[in-house]
């Protein structure tokens, strides 16, 4: 039986395993987690372009049946995959949580190297929706025969890729980074970062392929970024959090934020920017 004293992680599983090197050169180290995830990824990426009719097309009319017959169901779930205090929020205040619970650098030097990570699954998630060919979502796709939930916009979401799930990948990552450091809080992360997900899934904004995919790449990035040498970098620029604490923490507020509304506001921004520059479009009707 394994005793955890408050303030300190829990036992972890072992995150590296090691391939002996050729000629006698040290053995080189490969995230496990970095291979499952690359499996994970692409065997969803095959299944989004060679199976997606025949298995994931079931799936999605088996949830689609209930839409629109209860308008509890429908409002709770819009609800839950359109307001950021029941997404991302919930998973940035458990990383708050364990920053505080410790005052060990090293442990918070993986939390940030861990958020960093789970953010920039989310960055490269979305450029592979933007590069890869597009396939349309199920609320996209006429021989679906789709029906709109209650709340849910016909028009959302419909000019980019949906693989993988770019929400996903961040709630899936800041989960992994939890389950890294505290099991017992992790595990509770990645089954509501599931349904989270799941609610996307009836909503007809992604397929199944696109979430777990998004997994895949979140285990990806989040392993890769678990080493010592970014954990002994983190663990530098953590001196600012001792010598320039009030800035530190205004500046981690503002990030978190934009981490826990998937960068809404900055994305926001940016597009009527891109607007009034590109379209020369009147602002406010100036």
């Amino acid at each position: 039986m394994t005793i955890v004293v408050p303030g300190e992680v829990e036992p972890e599983s072992p995150l590296f395993v090691a391939i002996p090197g050729a000629s006698g050169a040290p053995p080189m180290s490969i995230p496990t987690g970095a291979i499952i995830g690359a499996a994970v990824l692409t065997g969803c990426g095959l299944v989004a372009v060679l199976r997606q009719q025949a298995w994931e097309f079931p799936v999605i009319h088996a949830l689609n049946a209930v839409a629109g017959r209860s308008e509890l169901l429908d409002r709770g779930v819009h609800a839950l995959t359109s307001r950021d205090l029941l997404q991302g929020v919930v998973l940035v205040a458990l990383i708050w949580y364990l920053w505080f619970d410790t005052a060990d650098v090293s442990v918070r030097a993986r939390l940030l190297t861990g958020t960093f990570a789970a953010t920039l699954s989310g960055m490269l998630s979305r450029l592979l929706q933007i590069v890869l060919p597009t396939h349309l979502r199920p609320l996209h796709t006429p021989s679906l025969g789709f029906v709109l939930p209650m709340g849910v916009e016909p028009d959302t979401l419909n000019h980019f890729d949906a693989f993988p799930s770019d929400h996903g990948a961040v709630l899936f990552g800041l989960a992994i980074v939890i389950y890294r450091l505290r099991p017992r809080l992790g595990g509770p992360a990645i089954v509501w970062a599931t349904v989270v997900s799941v609610g996307r899934i009836y909503e007809g904004y992604h397929y199944p392929s696109d979430v777990v995919g998004s997994i895949g790449l979140a285990l990806i990035v989040v392993s890769m970024f678990d080493n010592r040498w970014l954990a002994n970098l983190a663990q530098h620029l953590l001196a600012l959090e001792r010598t320039w604490r009030p800035m530190f923490y205004l500046l981690a507020f503002l990030v978190t934020y934009q981490i826990a509304t998937l960068f809404d506001d900055v994305r926001e921004i940016g597009r009527g920017v891109a607007q009034v520059v590109l379209h020369h479009e009147p602002v406010d009707g100036s």
